[in-house]
C-alpha cells in the first residue's frame, strides 16, 4: 500500500510540475532566418510570422511546405519586400524556404505556441492515472475501517 501512495504522490508531483515548465517553453518565441537555398525547421504548432526584404523589382517565391500532408501550405509570389502571417496547425517539423537567383532574407518567428498533441495526450493520461490510482487507494482504505 505504501509503494502504491508513494506511486501516486509522484505521479501528481511530476503531473503539476509540467505545467510551469510547458508553460515556460511554450511562451519562447522561436525565430530564425531562411535564406536563399536553406530552410528552416520549424517543431510546434502556431503562428508564423514572416518577414523577408529584397531589392526592387526582385521577384522570388517564399513556401511554407508541410511534410506531413506532403504539400505547402502557403506559397505566395513576392517582389520587394513581404510580410505575412501563416497559422501551422499540428506540432511539425514545417520546411520554410525562397525560391529566387538573388539574395534574399527571410525571418521567421513563431508567435501564439501551442502543445502538440503527443504534449496533451501524455498530460491527459497521466491525469487520469493518477485520479485511477487515487480511487483505488481511497476505497482500499475505506474498506479498512
Amino acid at each position: 500500500m505504501r509503494l502504491l501512495k508513494a506511486i501516486l504522490l509522484s505521479t501528481i508531483l511530476i503531473t503539476i510540475l509540467v505545467f510551469p515548465i510547458e508553460k515556460n517553453a511554450l511562451t519562447q518565441p522561436i525565430s530564425g532566418v531562411v535564406l536563399v537555398g536553406r530552410g528552416m525547421i520549424v517543431p510546434s504548432s502556431g503562428v508564423a510570422l514572416l518577414s523577408s526584404n529584397a531589392e526592387d523589382g526582385t521577384e522570388y517565391t517564399v513556401r511554407v511546405f508541410d511534410p506531413e500532408i506532403g504539400e505547402a501550405i502557403l506559397e505566395r509570389n513576392a517582389t520587394g519586400s513581404f510580410r505575412g502571417r501563416v497559422m501551422l496547425k499540428h506540432s511539425g517539423p514545417y520546411y520554410f524556404s525562397i525560391r529566387t537567383m538573388t539574395p534574399v532574407t527571410m525571418a521567421v518567428r513563431i508567435i501564439n505556441r501551442y502543445p502538440s498533441v503527443t504534449v496533451l495526450n501524455i498530460r491527459y493520461g497521466l491525469g487520469g492515472v493518477s485520479a485511477l490510482l487515487l480511487a483505488a487507494i481511497l476505497l482500499m482504505e475505506g474498506r479498512k475501517k
